[in-house]
């Protein structure tokens, strides 16, 4: 009796899937930071300087997260990184990359290099469409492009972060159609804005990290993830009938607390604030208006998207 052959996919380890593109974007994304460091310092003698060393411990801590996360879908065939892939990290990297130096002179309070990023959406929305792969690269290789041409420097903690708000979104395609993570994803996230919004308004004040002996009044900021949570819940109700962007809104709102969780607790080392410091004076501005952002553009990026997909007759 004749058997049918499976495919090459089918029968890889799901443990080694993931490892073959993970290694392939962090050769290019260390590749990118050099860049980015020469880019920056000829935009601006103040960029921040770049510690190549510094940063391996982030990018080895960065790359088993992302290894974690990936595992967690191995079986899903979304971690080939091909032609296709390749022209979609490219033209997301550079979206992001110019977008984000656009409105990077909007900053917001807080004690670091926040700015307002609308163009946060295209991460996200590159990792839902193309795969969490592609979503990695643009917000990685994106924010170090960012950056640069800012004449900030570079931040290998913060692209690292940026890059897996790109991965974590791109993982809502292994999760797209069960209603009940959904819903503990929305908990999730309404818990931390609620969280968050509590101590804003009971504990708002924190050291400021230039100068120990000064402190920051962080309270008017208790609206950001108070919005965040409102717009989070409030539209996972909307499009209830329409699942594929419930689960894009709630998958996007958790890569934006996963990515910028994780550099701003990195900033804890990186930089050596204290916790409420990392969390009150960066997390909340940069997340919090990363969500609001994101909450409501991508909606219309993905409609736009499917409308273009069905006059293509793809």
């Amino acid at each position: 009796m004749a058997t049918q052959a499976r495919r090459p996919d089918e029968t890889q380890n799901p443990y080694l899937r993931p490892l073959v593109p993970i290694l392939i974007v962090l050769v290019l994304g260390i590749i990118f930071l050099f860049i980015g460091s020469f880019i920056a310092a000829a935009q601006s003698p103040d960029a921040a300087p770049f510690d190549p060393v510094k940063m391996i411990p982030y990018l080895i801590v960065g790359a088993v997260i992302v290894y974690g996360l990936s595992v967690t879908a191995a079986q899903q065939d979304f971690w080939r990184v091909g032609t296709r892939e390749v022209v979609y990290m490219a033209i997301g990297a550079a979206l992001y990359g110019v977008l984000s130096w656009a409105t990077n002179i909007i900053h917001l309070p807080s004690v670091a290099l926040v700015s307002l990023r609308p163009a946060i959406v295209i991460p996200i929305f590159f990792g839902i469409v193309f795969g969490p792969a592609v979503g990695f690269f643009t917000g990685f290789v994106g924010n170090v492009l960012g950056d640069a041409l800012t004449g900030w420097g570079v931040f290998p903690i913060w692209d690292i972060g940026n890059g897996l708000i790109g991965l974590v979104a791109g993982l809502s395609i292994a999760f797209a159609n069960r209603k009940r993570s959904l819903d503990v994803l929305m908990i999730v996230v309404a818990a931390v804005g609620i969280i968050l919004t509590i101590v804003l308004l009971t504990s708002p004040v924190v050291v400021d990290p230039n100068d120990s002996t000064k402190t920051l009044d962080v309270s008017g900021m208790w609206w950001l993830p108070l919005l965040a949570v409102v717009l989070a819940v409030g539209l996972r109700y909307a499009f209830r009938g329409r699942e594929d962007l419930a689960s894009a809104q709630i998958w996007g709102a958790l890569a934006i607390i996963v990515g910028i969780g994780f550099s701003s607790l990195a900033d804890i080392w990186w930089s050596g604030y204290n916790l409420p410091t990392a969390i009150l004076g960066e997390f909340v501005p940069a997340a919090g208006s990363d969500l609001i952002n994101a909450l409501i553009l991508l909606p219309i990026l993905l409609t736009a998207w499917k409308a273009a997909q069905a006059q293509t007759g793809r």
